[in-house]
């Protein structure tokens, strides 16, 4: 949205850092072109208080390259970066973002050009926002609680499983405790167990599907990413069938076949 301009406003040194302070907190860009746009006389007051624009947004806290930044993060830049940050295990929510160096990411992110808001940027890269947060405040002992319940479920809980199905559960247990191999040993199941990983074939994703099927389970993928997250992650891969649509194709072709 444009911002009016407000060319009876008396400006002043505080002014002037008080109102680049609130664009960044409202997530408006800070590059010059930007202000020049939208807001030239907030523009042309920090140039004449502080001598250039980069200097009266330093005064203002913020550090001006990450500004500049701003203006190269393109929609793959910052999907790659949201999927590399997550396996970090590092917090995504809008707040941990935007008080980390990563702020610029999100500026872009949020613009309309690229995602309109910070959750369908986490949607694009492949995560589900609601759990984002959901996982964000939770303390050791729920974290434990919730491998345990999966582990109960017959979820895979190989770390390669759990990133491939975008579960921000292995994120937050990785900040909880270092790494994800020691959070299910806290929560009492053997680790060395748990990474002798399936080996799938597309034979046995298909017979997957259909047991599910089998099961009265909607094969939706979110369904499927929560009932069977490691088949949901083995039928998208490439070597396999590269899109759970794919897969259903298959395994509906593969049913009719017997049938007939």
């Amino acid at each position: 949205m444009k911002i009016r301009s407000r060319k009876n406003r008396k400006w002043s040194e505080e002014v002037v850092l008080d109102e680049i302070r609130q664009w960044n907190l409202r997530g408006e860009p800070l590059y010059s072109h930007h202000v020049r746009k939208n807001f030239q006389e907030l523009l042309a007051a920090g140039i004449r208080y502080y001598g250039s624009w980069q200097l009266a947004v330093e005064k203002a806290g913020i550090q001006y390259n990450e500004v500049r930044k701003y203006q190269h993060w393109t929609k793959d830049r910052i999907v790659a970066q949201i999927q590399e940050l997550f396996k970090q295990g590092a917090d995504l929510s809008f707040r941990a973002m935007m008080l980390s160096s990563y702020n610029s990411m999100v500026y872009a992110a949020i613009r309309p050009k690229h995602f309109g808001s910070w959750k369908a940027a986490l949607a694009a890269a492949g995560l589900a926002p609601e759990e984002i947060y959901r996982y964000r405040s939770w303390d050791e002992g729920t974290i434990l609680e919730e491998i345990r319940r999966l582990k109960d479920q017959g979820v895979d809980l190989s770390s390669k499983t759990m990133d491939e199905t975008a579960n921000p559960l292995i994120a937050t247990a990785r900040r909880r405790f270092g790494n994800w191999g020691a959070a299910v040993e806290k929560a009492g199941i053997d680790y060395s167990s748990i990474r002798r990983r399936r080996r799938w074939t597309s034979e046995m994703i298909v017979e997957g599907i259909q047991d599910l099927q089998g099961k009265g389970i909607r094969l939706q993928s979110g369904e499927v990413r929560k009932h069977a997250p490691a088949l949901f992650a083995a039928a998208c891969k490439p070597r396999f069938f590269g899109s759970w649509s794919k897969a259903l194709a298959a395994a509906t072709k593969k049913n009719e076949t017997v049938v007939a």
